[in-house]
């Protein structure tokens, strides 16, 4: 499946696992764990060119909302506790490399 396939395709009430589903037919998530690190780099700078085109794609639409002045970024898929996104104190936990994020934002933030 191709990436603008994924936008297709995922329902407008989804779930966490729907979204990680979908998202596995466009890439396989498990292998990105073991890719040697100049791989995944490269992969990571893929994915950053596409947030940053997208991102430009919003603001040219009027589509980017502001908070005080700020860019603020809606995201509805799985949380990844990620060092920049995990709270302060908290440590590192592979399992979401598991879970693909699946439930992970009630572990750290139960049911907001």
């Amino acid at each position: 499946m191709k990436l603008s396939d994924f936008a297709k395709q995922l329902p407008k009430d989804f779930t966490e696992q729907e979204f990680v589903d979908l998202m596995n037919q466009v890439i396989d998530l498990k292998p990105i764990v073991d890719l040697p690190a100049a791989e995944r780099s490269a992969l990571f700078d893929g994915v950053q060119y596409l947030v940053d085109y997208i991102m430009l794609a919003q603001e040219a639409n009027g589509e980017l909302r502001t908070h005080e002045g700020h860019p603020v970024l809606d995201y509805n898929g799985p949380f990844i506790p990620h060092v920049l996104a995990r709270p302060e104190g908290m440590e590192l936990d592979r399992g979401a490399l598991e879970t693909f994020g699946v439930g992970e934002g009630e572990k750290y933030f139960g049911n907001e």
